[in-house]
């Protein structure tokens, strides 16, 4: 799939200029044809939320074909503490690269489809400079 193989290059981009994801994953929910939705999770996207989406979506922008974002549904970003977060990191607890899925429920919605680029527990521990 040429989106998720974008996305792979675009989340390692990111991360290098932001630090960890602790999760990045194309969901096709069973009841939105063709569209995925790219679901989203960082400490580093909640300090300064709006103006990290926007650079966050800029990148998107700039790595990917205006074909491709539109096969995409939503972003949809999760909070560190959301339930939704622990039920997927329970499910995938870490990888790096990608698991995939299928015809499985997730948070509460049925997931016909889904690539899980990154998972980690432990990329929600703050990191603090000095």
């Amino acid at each position: 799939m040429r989106l998720k193989s974008k996305l792979e290059a675009t989340a390692e981009t990111i991360e290098k200029r932001h630090g960890p994801f602790t999760l990045f994953g194309l969901f096709l929910r069973e009841d939105s044809p063709n569209k995925w939705d790219l679901v989203v999770s960082a400490p580093w996207l909640e300090e300064g939320k709006l103006k990290a989406l926007r650079e966050f979506v800029g990148e998107l922008n700039q790595t990917i074909s205006q074909e491709d974002l539109l096969s995409l549904s939503r972003i949809i970003t999760l909070n560190q503490n959301d339930p939704a977060l622990d039920a997927i990191l329970h499910q995938v607890p870490h990888t790096w690269g990608t698991v995939e899925l299928r015809d499985t429920d997730l948070f509460g919605l049925s997931i016909s489809h889904a690539y899980i680029m990154r998972a980690a527990k432990d990329a929600r521990i703050p990191v603090h400079s000095f």
